[in-house]
Parts: structure tokens; sequence; C-alpha cells
């Protein structure tokens, strides 16, 4: 289902965007096997990869580790309880390097000869997050010497510090290539933000505060960065970061498609027993009609809806990163409480719970005299349901505090896939629970 959606929007893209050539130019090449795509017609399908992975597999699996979901039945039953092996995320790992990273430079590079700036620092911001979440996952992973096709089938893994260090790099330059003059070519194809490369400034910046906060306990100054640029990132919910997918079949959210075609995940009675205790009214949006699972009554699920947006970077997430880095750097309880009651408002605004936020925060339990760290995550992983970033905080903070389903350990990282370890001597050596680099936790 998903290659073909791939492909048919890719398709479809493309027929609008060729044009007829003069009669008898080119009579010898191929329309249906074109050398070059423009820029336009590949950035939505990086796009859609992107959005589609990450609220895919992604998501299910972290959200059940963080103990938001819960696997009930066939292989999903055995994510929940930690039994994975190698081959489970190659379609993952080969569809964020293809489908996302190899089209977005792609773009980079033909934008960049073209001098079509704005291309160029879109596709540089895609990229950027597609290699932070892959080293969220995976740690190193190839690189420098991932994209040489077959002059290179065993390509070196890179640390994930260097890959750290090109994310920065890459949000950077993206920022100046989309400040820049267009060099002729406006911006367009572009789903998310449709062409406003202004928004596109402030997810860099938005992004670069999530790198930042992932790499808190590696250095303490990282926190203050964050800070930094949750200043120059988003002014409300309306300028999120975001993917919406359709109303039809084909072009459904990744979790409605999930629930309709298998349905074998429910709601976690860990996240439930907590929202219970809060007496939270998002539980009776996010619990399936707290049936076993979403299958049951998938079509009328209030939060994975069919054409549910996948949030990458939103400003209810800042709110809670900029709590928590205030919280790092003695910021005073004034603002840690202005950053995290504005988090839960936008989090009860996104699903349209305005009127219950006032007797929701009046709860001692909600708004205790002194903020803790504690208080921040774990509002911040009721808000953030099935959004992978919790499973990030869960390895740096260590928080919530949860119970393995399973032995007594839960994992902290993803398998490297089985085609890499069958073909790549450089692989390292890794099992479930060793952690990347960052978690020092």
């Amino acid at each position: 289902m998903k290659n073909i959606l791939y492909k048919g929007l890719f398709l479809s893209l493309l027929g609008i965007t060729m044009s007829c050539d003069p009669f008898l130019e080119g009579t010898n090449e191929n329309p249906n096997d074109p050398t070059a795509v423009s820029s336009a017609a590949i950035l939505p399908t990086v796009q859609l990869s992107l959005a589609y992975n990450y609220n895919a597999n992604f998501s299910r699996v972290s959200s059940m580790w963080v103990q938001q979901v819960e696997g009930l039945d066939r292989q999903w039953a055995g994510f929940n309880s930690y039994t994975t092996v190698a081959s489970d995320r190659s379609g993952d790992w080969s569809d964020f390097y293809v489908d996302v990273i190899q089209n977005a430079n792609i773009i980079i590079e033909q934008s960049t000869e073209d001098g079509y700036n704005h291309y160029v620092g879109s596709a540089q911001v895609l990229k950027a997050f597609s290699l932070m979440v892959m080293t969220d996952y995976w740690n190193d992973i190839p690189y420098t010497e991932a994209f040489a096709g077959v002059e290179n089938l065993q390509p070196v893994y890179d640390s994930q510090a260097s890959i750290y260090a090109e994310v920065h790099s890459l949000l950077s330059i993206a920022r100046s290539n989309l400040a820049a003059s267009d060099g002729g070519l406006a911006l367009s194809g572009d789903l998310i933000y449709f062409g406003d490369t202004s928004l596109w400034i402030k997810a860099a910046h938005a992004i670069e505060a999530k790198a930042y906060l992932h790499e808190g306990l590696v250095s303490a100054s990282n926190y203050s960065a964050a800070l930094t640029s949750i200043e120059n990132a988003f002014d409300s919910s309306a300028d999120d970061f975001k993917f919406a997918f359709g109303t039809g079949a084909a072009t459904a959210s990744p979790w409605y498609q999930f629930n309709r075609d298998r349905g074998d995940v429910g709601f976690n009675s860990t996240l439930g027993d907590v929202m219970d205790g809060l007496a939270d009214p998002r539980r009776d949006i996010y619990d399936g009609n707290d049936e076993d699972t979403f299958l049951i009554e998938y079509d009328e699920h209030e939060f994975f809806t069919i054409d549910q947006a996948v949030d990458m970077a939103t400003f209810t997430e800042l709110m809670f990163a900029k709590a928590e880095c205030l919280l790092a750097t003695g910021g005073s309880q004034a603002d840690i409480s202005e950053a995290y009651f504005t988090g839960i408002e936008s989090s009860f605004s996104s699903l349209s719970l305005d009127a219950e936020y006032a007797t929701y925060i009046a709860q001692v339990e909600v708004s205790p005299a002194t903020l803790t760290l504690e208080d921040v995550i774990t509002q911040k992983w009721i808000a953030l349901y099935a959004n992978p970033e919790c499973y990030s905080d869960w390895r740096r903070t260590g928080l919530p505090s949860l119970t393995p389903v399973s032995g007594s350990a839960i994992p902290t990282r993803f398998l490297y896939p089985q085609t890499e370890l069958d073909l790549n001597p450089n692989v390292p050596s890794v099992t479930l629970f060793e952690k990347v680099d960052w978690d020092t936790n």
C-alpha cells in the first residue's frame, strides 16, 4: 500500500509538470523514462515519504515501548514484549535512505546547480530531520559514503556525533538559503508550508531545538542553545511542521491505514491510568472508545483519523522543551510555569478541548507549587500521544517511570536491519538494550 501511494503521487505529479517538446525534438527519447525530474515534482514525494515513515513503525513501536499504546495481536504482541529481529526494521531503514534522503540529495544537487535557493533550503531541512531520526534510533549510521551507489556497497558507519554535527550544519545553511532570493523559481510542490519560506526558517529552528535537547546530556550548554532556537521557532501551533494526509483510501494517514488493515494495537492502560488519575479529558479522544484494539472501531477513532496530520515539530512540543531547558539552566519558576502551562493549553486547544483546560489545570497534581522535571515530562508524554519524540524523552530522562513488559529492561534503540548485517561488514554489533551515544542517562 505504501509503495503504491508513493509511486502514484509521484507519477501523477510528474504528469502534471512535464510539458510537450517542439515537434520532432527528442524523438529518440522515451517520454515515459525521463532522465531528470524537476525539484517541484520530487519535493512532495520526499515530504510524503518522511511523514509516512515517521508516523508508521517509528510511531507505533516507540509509543508501545513508552506504553502509550499496546501491541495486542500477531507480531505486534511480540514487538510489545520486545521480541524483534533485525529484518523487522529493514524496510524502515531503506525507506529513509532511498525515499527521503536520496531524493532530498537530488533536489539539493540540481537546485544548487540552478540557483534555486528555496528548493535547496527546504530539502536540507527535510534531510536534517531525517538524519536526526535515523541516528536517534540506530546511533552510528552510514552517511559520508552512503550514496555512492555501486561504487561503494559497503559504506563506513559515521558516529552519532558527526551526524548531529551535519544536522546542525544543514539547518544553518538551509536558513541562509531560505532567506536568500528564490533564484528565479518560487517554491512550489510544497505540501507542508505551501511555499512560505518564513515558516520553513522557523521549522529549521524548531528542529535544531529538538536536536540540542537530545544532546543535552552530552553538554549542558546544549540546553541554552535549545532555548535560543526555541525563541526563533514557532509563535503558535499555526506554524507547526506537519504533514496532513487525505481522505481517500490510498491517501489516508499511516495510523488509520494500519488500524483499518491490521488493527493489532490498542490503548495502553499505563497511560490510561495516569490520565484517569488526572480526570484528563484527552483520554476519550486517545483511547478509541476503549475497545480491545483500534481495529474494532477504526473509523470512529477521534485521534487516528483518516486525514490525521503527522506532527514532526510542534509549538506544543517546544513549550515543554522550553520548560525542561529552563529547569536545566536554572530558570525561574515563573518562566518554567509559563512554558509548561502554554504547552498544556496548546495540547487542549489542538483537540478542541479549550473549555476543559481551566478545570484540568486547577488540580494540584497538574499545578504543583514547584514544577519538577517529572511534571514537565509527564505532561509532555500525555500531550505528545504516539509521537516518537516521547521515546527520546524517556531515554534521556527515565521519565515517566515505566515497568518493562518483559524481562528487566525496555529497549533503547532499533536493531540494524538484516540487509546491512548480510552485506556490510562495517555494521556495528549491537543489542536492543545498548544506548545511543546521547543517552548517557
